[in-house]
């Protein structure tokens, strides 16, 4: 008898559920674009779901730390201050999936020499963990303006 009822149950479910997705097209439509958008999130687990909700709440709460140089360099910027991290918006084509970029100034000031470190070349020819100077002023690749301030960066390819 309970597995009549489990299977009726079943069966309802399942038809009540297709009739009601198939009479709002608009929904079906809706949380598919949903899937596609967040997909990768929602299937983080762990330590890296965690990780993304507090790089979340930390945007939310300042949106304006999230630059978008997807038209003229193809990354995001994560803006912290003085700090910055760029993430290739598609890490497939090139070795700079990330780039954290800082201002050099206090570096400086502690000894720093910057003329033996290699200038900062065009977007897509760092070589992976190789540190790099910008000198001020100079325009950077990454934000398609100079920078007010010397510059120090590294990229790495996480592919």
């Amino acid at each position: 008898m309970r597995t009549a009822l489990f299977v009726l149950a079943a069966h309802v479910s399942f038809l009540t559920g297709r009739l009601v997705a198939g009479e709002n097209p608009a929904a079906e439509a809706e949380t598919a674009e949903f899937k596609r958008e967040y997909g990768d999130v929602l299937a983080l687990e762990g330590t890296a779901k965690r990780e993304v909700l507090a790089i979340a709440h930390l945007l939310r709460g300042n949106p304006d730390m999230a630059i978008d140089h997807t038209a003229d360099a193809g990354e995001y910027c994560f803006k912290s201050g003085p700090a910055m991290v760029h993430i290739a918006a598609h890490p497939e084509g090139t070795p700079e999936d990330v780039v954290y970029e800082f201002d050099a100034s206090g570096l400086i000031a502690a000894g720093l020499d910057p003329t033996r470190l290699k200038l900062l070349p065009e977007l897509g020819h760092m070589t992976p963990g190789v540190w790099y100077f910008l000198p001020e002023r100079q325009p950077d690749p990454h934000h398609g303006h100079p920078m007010a301030g010397p510059t120090i960066a590294i990229a790495f390819n996480v592919r």
